[in-house]
């Protein structure tokens, strides 16, 4: 449903011929959109407006007879996209500067809810503001570490998320105020460094119970760390760090970046190990720890390689939405 509707139009600025920051690929929304399963008729509600590129195509998708309400906290992009919706005739589009975990709540019940950002759980207004029976297609936080996200699909049953399927994808996380810092994550972060070549490298470790000078003593040791190079293949990175991080018992899961590059691993008495987006290792500390992620890999290739489809989705009440987490 989006071939009809023009990327560059919604997602470049007019002034200057740039894109805007806060875009996904027409590819990306179409995936999630196809998870949704929006039918004509729907009243849909979309977490982050951006460019307003998304919710032309769910109103492309709704039809006339539809409804979509879009959220964002930006005051200044919601202008822009209530101003091209309305050159469209999108009438069935009406857009609201607000945090999105609230949700809208005049417009329920919602029978789609369709999330382009982060928050760090299914947020409960979201999941009281649908209709039974609905489903919501959002990136969630699935371990508390920065940018540890998976895109999660339930249908709400009786006020609880149930039937929950997880697929790969990672949004910015959700905020209270616009970004203008796109550099690092926003939140979880336990210690940022500049490295000795001028690089902005950070750490993120599960839990957060660490020492600042502990988080920063790791960072810098990952940064200066001679990289183990093609120790998995970079199109299976993804799958693999998913698993390493909901898998990992010899250790506290991480994320991190060096300053040239960013991944996931582990920390425990022993040391720590860093897989990064191109394949390659940084590690530090006693061989114990690169045996053990060698495990973890063995563990995960006997498995026959499962990614993020091949785990099961468990949810968890707290005190503000439900938190999910994989289990393979």
């Amino acid at each position: 449903m989006t071939a009809g509707i023009d990327y560059d139009y919604w997602t470049t600025d007019p002034h200057t011929g740039d894109p805007i920051p806060q875009s996904s690929s027409p590819t990306r929304i179409a995936e999630m959109v196809a998870l949704a399963d929006i039918e004509p008729g729907m009243r849909v509600l979309e977490i982050g407006t951006g460019t307003g590129y998304t919710a032309a195509v769910l109103a492309e998708t709704v039809g006339p007879s539809g409804h979509v309400v879009s959220l964002d906290v930006d005051r200044e992009l919601v202008a822009r996209a209530a101003e091209l919706h309305q050159r469209a005739g999108n009438s069935h589009v009406e857009i609201h500067v607000i945090d999105g975990t609230k949700g809208w709540e005049t417009g329920a019940p919602y029978d789609r809810i369709i999330g382009w950002t982060t928050p760090h759980v299914l947020p409960e207004q979201w999941v009281q503001q649908s209709a039974d029976g609905a489903v919501i297609v959002t990136p969630v936080k699935i371990i508390d570490i920065a940018n540890a996200h998976a895109v999660i699909r339930c249908r709400i049953d009786h006020g609880k998320p149930a039937d929950a399927t997880a697929h790969p994808g990672s949004f910015i996380e959700m905020t209270s105020e616009p970004v203008t810092d796109f550099g690092q994550p926003l939140r979880y972060v336990d210690s940022i460094v500049t490295t000795d070549a001028g690089e902005r490298a950070w750490i993120s470790i599960s839990g957060h119970d660490v020492a600042p000078e502990q988080a920063e003593s790791i960072v810098r040791q990952l940064a200066a760390a001679e990289p183990h190079r093609e120790w998995i293949n970079p199109t299976e990175w993804r799958d693999f760090t998913g698993y390493l991080i909901s898998s990992v018992s010899d250790g506290t899961p991480i994320s991190a970046s060096t300053g040239i590059g960013q991944g996931f691993g582990f920390t425990n008495q022993e040391g720590t190990a860093l897989v990064l987006r191109d394949g390659s290792v940084v590690a530090c500390g006693a061989a114990a720890t690169m045996n053990t992620l060698r495990s973890l890999r063995d563990a995960w290739e006997h498995a026959g390689k499962p990614g993020f489809d091949a785990a099961a989705v468990v949810f968890t009440a707290t005190d503000d939405g439900w938190r999910p987490c994989l289990r393979y």
